[in-house]
C-alpha cells in the first residue's frame, strides 16, 4: 500500500495543509517544522508528484533569495541576496573552531528568514560527486544530504576557487593593480591565491570553471628549494608548503628558527632583516611558480591573482624583479609568450560570496 500524504502528516505531528504547503515550498512555514516533515516524508518514502516538482523548481529560480555561505580555513562568511541581484545583503564574517553544530547554524539562517529559498556553499576542498571534505577541517558537506535536512528549493555546492572563478566576470581593470599589462591572445585565465593554502583556478570565457588541487601537487619543489638556497629542509613537500600564509612563516623559521605568523612577518618587513628576506625569497618563488603554470594552462587572458596575503604583500613587488623570475631560464619563444601574458592583483573581498551569488544569477538564465 503507497504512503499518502495522510501518513505524513500523523508521522510528523501536524496537519495535511501543513504537509502540502512543505511539499509546495509555499511561505511562512517555520523551517524547524518543514524539517520535521522531511524527515517523515524521507522515513516513510513518500513520493511526492514528480512533474509537479519539477515545475515547482523552475518556477522557483524566477523569484527567492539564496543564503550564501563559505567555509575556509579560518572563517565561515555568509551573506543573503535576492536571486538576479548583484547585491549582497547581511554580510557576515566569524571566526569558527569548529563545524561540529553546523547544522544548528543553517537552521538559524533559515529560521531568520523564511523567503530563502535556495543555498550556495563555497568549500575550500576538492569537490567529487555533489559532496566536498575539507582540506583543513574535519567536515564534510554533501548535496544530497542538506536537501533531505532542510526545506529548500536548491542546493549547489562549489570548491571556494570555483566560486571565486565565477566572480572573475564581476571586475573592471579599475578594481586591479597591475604587475604586467599584457596582450591578451585567448580566452583562458588563471586565478590564484596563496593563503591558508594555494588556490587556483581555470576560468574559460564567462561560465566554464575548473578548480584545481594544484597546491597539492609537487611539481618543481626539490629544483626550486635548491636556487632559493632552502636545503635539507623536509617540510617543504607540496606547492602550498612554500606558496602560501604558512609557507611564507616555514621560509622566515627556516632562516631564524624562530616562529611569526605572515602578518607578524609583513609588519615587521621594515624592522626584521629576517622578515624582509622571506617576503623576497617568497616573490620570487611565487613568480616562477606562476610561470610553470603558464606553460601548462596557457592563460592568454591573464593571470589574476587574489587574496588578503597578496593584497598586503604587493607593496613589496617590484614589477621588474618579479617579470625577470617569470620569465628567467625560458626558450626565447616561451619568453614571448609568457610575456604577453597579462597578470593583475585584484583587490576585491568577500570574493567568494560573489562569485556564488553570480553563480546562481547564470544558472537562473539558463533555467528561464
Amino acid at each position: 500500500m503507497s504512503v499518502t500524504i495522510k501518513d505524513v502528516s500523523k508521522d510528523a505531528g501536524v496537519s495535511i495543509k501543513t504537509v502540502s504547503r512543505v511539499i509546495n515550498n509555499e511561505p511562512n512555514v517555520a523551517h524547524t517544522t518543514k524539517s520535521k516533515v522531511l524527515i517523515s516524508i524521507e522515513k516513510l518514502g513518500f513520493k511526492p508528484n514528480k512533474s509537479a516538482q519539477t515545475l515547482r523548481l523552475k518556477r522557483s529560480y524566477l523569484a527567492g533569495r539564496v543564503l550564501l555561505i563559505d567555509i575556509g580555513g579560518t572563517n565561515i562568511r555568509s551573506a543573503q541576496a535576492d536571486v538576479g541581484s548583484n547585491d549582497l545583503k547581511n554580510v557576515n564574517k566569524q571566526k569558527i573552531d569548529s563545524l561540529d553544530s553546523f547544522d544548528e547554524i543553517l537552521l538559524n539562517f533559515l529560521d531568520a528568514d523564511s523567503s530563502i529559498k535556495h543555498i550556495v556553499f563555497s568549500i575550500a576542498g576538492p569537490k567529487f560527486n555533489n559532496s566536498i571534505s575539507m582540506t583543513n577541517r574535519k567536515f564534510t558537506i554533501d548535496k544530497e544530504k542538506i536537501l533531505k535536512k532542510f526545506s529548500i528549493d536548491s542546493c549547489h555546492i562549489l570548491n571556494d576557487w570555483e566560486s571565486i572563478g565565477h566572480s572573475f566576470s564581476l571586475f573592471t581593470i579599475d578594481e586591479m593593480k597591475i604587475v604586467n599589462p599584457g596582450k591578451s591572445f585567448n580566452d583562458s585565465a588563471l586565478i590564484i591565491g596563496p593563503g591558508t593554502g594555494l588556490g587556483a583556478a581555470q576560468v574559460i570565457g564567462d561560465d566554464i570553471v575548473l578548480p584545481t588541487e594544484i597546491g597539492n601537487s609537487s611539481f618543481r619543489i626539490p629544483s626550486l628549494l635548491s636556487e632559493l638556497g632552502i636545503l635539507n629542509d623536509s617540510s617543504f613537500n607540496v606547492v602550498e608548503d612554500l606558496i602560501s600564509g604558512r609557507g611564507l612563516s616555514k621560509i622566515y623559521s627556516y632562516f631564524t628558527n624562530a616562529k611569526m605568523t605572515s602578518e607578524q612577518i609583513v609588519a615587521t618587513y621594515n624592522q626584521d632583516q629576517f622578515s624582509q628576506k622571506s617576503i623576497n625569497v617568497f616573490l620570487i618563488a611565487f613568480s616562477q611558480i606562476l610561470s610553470e603554470l603558464s606553460l601548462i594552462y596557457m592563460p592568454g587572458k591573464g593571470i589574476y591573482i587574489m587574496g588578503s596575503l597578496m593584497r598586503n604583500l604587493h607593496k613589496f613587488l617590484d614589477t621588474e624583479i618579479f617579470m625577470n623570475n617569470f620569465l628567467i631560464n625560458r626558450k626565447s619563444m616561451h619568453a614571448d609568450i609568457l610575456a604577453q601574458i597579462p597578470i593583475a592583483l585584484i583587490e576585491n573581498e568577500m570574493t567568494c560570496l560573489h562569485g556564488s551569488l553570480n553563480f546562481i544569477n547564470k544558472l537562473n538564465q539558463n533555467v528561464n
